[in-house]
């Protein structure tokens, strides 16, 4: 049976003769047994409809009685039951000397109808039963007539009667219905039979149910039957063997299907053969399909593919190069990954080995040969010139000799990473590390040289009497020295802040020539001092800008102030301002010592110096610049640094936004209010006694009332009892903080009146924010800024 493969070992293995035909009556198989016993070949009934393949014998009308076969036929359609025909004659002819003769012969067949796994009639198996021996035939009267039991026509005349043959009959084709269709649901893979040009499904098996989901599909159109086929391949395929009459053969094809009603499709994969079943006119009537599910390999497949990808990636990601060296050929095989990692792919050893320095080169060889002579492994770090660009490249290689069954050293097999970014890492490392120990060298310079003074000025404040003349010299040290410090300190607490993004900018409309000009009177002592020459250039009409004007101010202080220090008694500085274009641009140049060519691309690296004298007269940590770069781009503009080297001076230049150009709105003068000191009550509280009697003092000397606490608890007290008009209270006090020393202050209804000033060495952008949150009115930062502080106490006193 070549169109239903299937079917062949079906019906071969079965004893009795069968013949197999689908709903229209044609045959689409036939066992060995019904071939043996209608003496025809397989070739002259597959495809053929039935009656024309057994047809009435023109010279013997009366030979078989086609009009009953046709009827007992549908009525196993019809009733899903077999069925059985009493008997038909059916003439054998046969050629003899004497002419043609015919051999009567005597059949009874019954009709099995074959259900589908939905229960719908498919196919009709035919089994016809050789019952000759139980009739007599009479050709003149046409008659049959059953030989009686014992009448000793044969065996099976003696033990069957009429109606025990046909209940043996119909218990053998029962088994046998039974027994197909087990096999036929037993198929190893999914099977289906389609008719006509819609494709309707004639029979499905088990197999095909599990595929397309459990739902009514028997006697229904491919896309009725299964709407979610629509649009996809499996429709216009049918369509071309059906049209063609050729098989077609699919691997691995996509199907979406709809196995659950109302859950989204599930991908399936499927294998499939489409095999045309033709009709008795040669046209293909209908297709017979066969196929596997084939989901799992193909999960498995994708998997694998996935896995692969997911490993190149991850070696393209890890800069990973995986090779094996053929020691016999001295060739060399690269992962695929090759050129993207290295530059080069070259199947070369000695080729790949020149692109190493040869100092590297040599010590690659020496490593590689020591490993092959004690059969083992190496690990080493080289440098590597790509091929591709010339870019030279730090790569670890790391190999393993491989031996053969007879321990002979066959080939090396390794992995080659990129680890430049780590060497550079390294590197970068290390010069950290250098300017950390340069940075804390400088700082304890920077902190001794104000230090010194101080504590030789307050030796001599024990030795002499209050009208000597160094009394006035040795205050005026202690306060500039002291205001040194404080100046280090800010510049500390700045680059912090710059370091992790907590600087804030108030920026409103600012005439950039006013913020020159604050810039130049905050460094004019330093210029003074040195005798330098100053140029000033100022734009007209007056350029204006968004910024903060406070920052500004820092920045162009800090560039002018480097030009004060590393410009030399008598040299030049020159301050300009201009506009170009939408920009505005503040050039600080001089004529100093200049910067390396090594250090200009760092010259705005955190604690970035040049070389310093031993005594490091200049002074300052490192971090003016850092700040520079920071604020000015936190106004959206940008600072670079020129200089043709050492001894030739530099030049650095801001570039601002424009905002507009035009003359300045006049300002008003404001009185200050200026009150009298007396009639305030100022408690100061802080657990540093030395610390709290000299703000005291201080403040005892500027003419107000003062007493101090050096507990938080007793500070409370006093408060409540004495009632201040101020409290400046320290933030780091022990077993009750500043912050809840000023919420008890603030609980209270007798102290509504008092203003609170936090004096803390806490400086940061958080710790204000902290104080202001207890109830503080104002946050000053140790050690206090006299002035300042004089200032809030005035106005305190003019309410």
């Amino acid at each position: 049976m070549t169109q239903i493969p299937d079917f062949q070992a079906l019906f071969r293995v079965s004893p009795y003769p069968y013949l197999l035909m689908d709903r229209a009556f044609n045959i689409i198989g036939a066992n060995d047994a019904y071939l043996a016993a209608t003496g025809r070949s397989e070739a002259e009934l597959l495809g053929r409809y039935v009656f024309d393949a057994f047809p009435e014998n023109p010279d013997d009308p009366g030979s078989t009685n086609l009009a009953e076969v046709r009827a007992s036929i549908l009525r196993a359609i019809a009733s899903g039951e077999p069925d059985t025909t009493a008997f038909l004659r059916y003439s054998v002819p046969r050629q003899t000397p004497a002419g043609t003769v015919f051999d009567e012969r005597f059949w009874s067949t019954v009709h099995t109808p074959i259900r589908g796994a939905d229960g719908e009639v498919a196919f009709v198996a035919q089994n016809a039963i050789d019952v000759s021996d139980l009739y007599s035939f009479d050709r003149a009267s046409q008659t049959a007539t059953l030989v009686p039991a014992g009448a000793g026509t044969g065996s099976r005349a003696d033990d069957f009667s009429r109606a025990q043959m046909h209940e043996a009959m119909s218990r053998i084709l029962s088994d046998e219905r039974s027994h197909l269709r087990n096999l036929f649901n037993q198929a190893p893979g999914f099977v289906a039979v389609l008719t006509g040009e819609n494709h309707v499904f004639e029979i499905v098996n088990e197999a095909y149910y599990q595929l397309v989901g459990h739902r009514d599909i028997i006697g229904k159109p491919l896309l009725e039957a299964l709407p979610e086929m629509r649009g996809q391949v499996y429709a216009n395929l049918l369509d071309e063997v059906r049209g063609s009459g050729k098989a077609f053969i699919g691997r691995d094809l996509p199907a979406q299907l709809h196995r659950v009603p109302g859950e989204p499709p599930i991908e399936s994969w499927v294998d499939v053969l489409y095999q045309p079943i033709f009709g008795k006119d040669g046209v293909a009537s209908g297709i017979f399909v066969q196929g596997h599910d084939v989901s799992e390999g193909h999960a498995a497949q994708l998997a694998q593919r996935d896995s692969a990808e997911r490993l190149a990636d991850g070696m393209l990601a890890a800069r990973m190069v995986v090779w094996d060296i053929d020691l016999a050929s001295g060739g060399i095989e690269f992962s695929s990954n090759a050129n993207l990692v290295l530059g080069t792919g070259d199947g070369r050893l000695d080729a790949v080995v020149a692109a190493i320095p040869a100092e590297d080169a040599a010590r690659l060889q020496a490593a590689r040969a020591r490993a092959i002579a004690e059969r083992s492994g190496y690990e080493i770090i080289v440098r590597f010139v790509r091929p591709a660009d010339g870019r030279t490249i730090w790569i670890d290689v790391r190999g393993k000799v491989r031996c053969n069954a007879a321990g002979e050293p066959v080939s090396v097999r390794g992995v080659t990473l990129d680890i430049t970014e780590r060497i550079k890492a390294e590197e970068d490392l290390r010069d950290a590390h250098r300017r950390k120990d340069e940075f804390l060298a400088m700082l304890a310079h920077e902190l001794r040289n104000p230090l010194a003074p101080i504590s030789s000025a307050a030796q001599l404040l024990t030795r002499i009497s209050p009208g000597d003349q160094r009394l006035r010299h040795a205050t005026d040290i202690i306060v500039r020295q002291v205001e040194h410090i404080t100046g280090l300190v800010d510049d500390l607490i700045d680059v912090s802040r710059v370091t992790r993004g907590l600087i804030s900018t108030d920026q409103q409309p600012c005439d950039i020539a006013r913020i020159a000009e604050q810039a130049l009177e905050q460094v004019r002592p330093a210029l003074d001092a040195r005798g330098h020459q100053l140029a000033v250039t100022l734009p007209s009409p007056p350029a204006f800008i968004l910024g903060d004007e406070k920052r500004l101010v820092q920045a162009f202080g800090n560039l002018l102030s480097n030009a004060a220090k590393y410009t030399p008694d008598g040299g030049h500085i020159a301050l300009a301002v201009e506009v170009a274009g939408t920009l505005v641009r503040v050039t600080v140049s001089d004529d100093g010592i200049g910067i390396g060519a090594t250090l200009l691309p760092r010259v705005f690296d955190l604690f970035t110096q040049g070389e310093r004298s031993a005594d490091r007269a200049q002074g300052g940590l490192g971090v003016g610049l850092a700040v520079v770069k920071s604020l000015v781009e936190l106004h959206g503009g940008q600072v670079s640094a020129a200089s043709a080297g050492v001894g030739t001076g530099s030049t650095f230049t801001v570039s601002l936004p424009l905002l507009h150009r035009g003359e300045a709105p006049a300002e008003q003068d404001v009185a200050e209010p200026v009150a009298a000191a007396g009639g305030l009550r100022l408690l100061v509280v802080d657990d540093n006694p030395d610390a709290a009697m000299m703000l005291s003092m201080l403040l005892e000397a500027s003419g107000y009332e003062v007493a101090s606490e050096n507990g938080s608890h007793a500070g409370l007290a006093r408060a409540l009892a004495w009632r201040p008009d101020v409290c400046l209270l320290d933030i780091g006090l022990p077993d009750m903080d500043g912050y809840e020393l000023a919420r008890r202050i603030c609980s209270a209804p007798e102290l509504a009146h008092c203003l609170l000033i936090a004096v803390t060495g806490y400086g940061q952008h958080e710790d204000k924010q902290k104080a202001f949150a207890a109830g503080f009115d104002h946050h000053l930062v140790k050690p206090v800024n006299t002035a300042e502080l004089t200032a809030l106490l005035q106005q305190r006193a003019g309410r």
